[in-house]
């Protein structure tokens, strides 16, 4: 081979690299333009409904929720989490009251004030796990009576068999839709210092066996956030009152109790998976 001959070869593989990269740039920009302008209708939920329910956590203080879900998955969201509210509020009728709204799917995530102490959680079953920590065996409580006081997973019970009763017959319903409700286990939280109760890993883990105990009692599907987040609350700042829903001072929580953007992102991620393996639109009922 002569001399203009390899001189020729190196050109003509000089050219073929730097059409290969511009055919890589060109697609990269392609498709992030089309990322960025993804028609909505193309999106995993798109026309579905989504009501988010439980406390402060689920409500208006926090818009994140409410836009990450939208855009990530092109659902219409409700924010209806009560500010302040334990989960025997959320089972109140004053409360469903302004869950009558037409939906597909209902996320619950309760339990963030409710400190999930020994002896104030219960079980329902002398052979559960929460009776094997020394949880005392409760009764089912009547779904439509509020009452002064009662267990954590006796207030969740009634959250889940109010809502079977009040959405699940769809022949009944004028709107057509057919809800689903997928119930999260209770995120961890500290307050106010390592020796709080809300601070104790004992006292979350309750919480989240009362509700998987629920979701398999009444066949609700369940959200286990508490394992699947995988939070680590070492590198999180501990909540202390009055509440800053502007300043956001951890890793993957606004202040110890409410998740911030980055929190959000992990959790509405698996809350999307959970609603695109339920459809949205199924014929079985619990």
């Amino acid at each position: 081979m002569t001399e203009r001959e390899r001189k020729w070869k190196r050109l003509r593989g000089m050219m073929g690299l730097a059409l290969l990269l511009a055919a890589l740039a060109g697609a990269f920009l392609l498709g992030t333009r089309w990322a960025a302008k993804e028609p909505a209708e193309r999106l995993p939920l798109a026309g579905r409904i989504v009501l988010l329910a439980g406390d402060s956590r689920s409500s208006t203080d926090y818009t994140f929720y409410r836009q990450l879900l939208e855009k990530k998955s092109g659902c219409q969201v409700l924010v209806e989490g009560a500010s302040g509210k334990t989960a025997a509020y959320n089972a109140s009728d004053a409360y469903f009251e302004r869950l009558e709204q037409p939906h597909d799917f209902s996320l619950w995530l309760v339990g963030g004030n409710d400190p999930g102490e020994p002896g104030t959680v219960g079980t329902f079953s002398a052979d559960s796990a929460l009776a094997e920590k020394g949880e005392p065996v409760v009764e089912e409580a009547d779904p439509a009576a509020d009452l002064a006081e009662e267990t954590f997973i006796q207030s969740v019970d009634r959250i889940m068999r109010k809502y079977r009763e009040r959405f699940y017959d769809f022949r009944t319903r004028d709107d057509g839709r057919r809800p689903i409700m997928i119930f999260c286990t209770d995120l961890p939280q500290q307050r106010d210092g390592a020796e709080s109760p809300w601070s104790q890993k004992e006292n979350w883990e309750r919480k989240r066996l009362a509700i998987l105990e629920c979701c398999e009692k009444n066949r609700v599907p369940c959200l286990d956030l508490y394992t699947l987040c995988g939070f680590d609350l070492s590198f999180e700042p501990f909540y202390t009152e009055p509440t800053d829903t502007e300043t956001n001072r951890g890793l993957y929580y606004m202040d110890g109790l409410h998740p911030n953007r980055e929190g959000f992102d992990r959790i509405t991620s698996l809350e999307i998976a959970e609603m695109i393996r339920y459809g949205g639109f199924t014929e079985s009922t619990p």
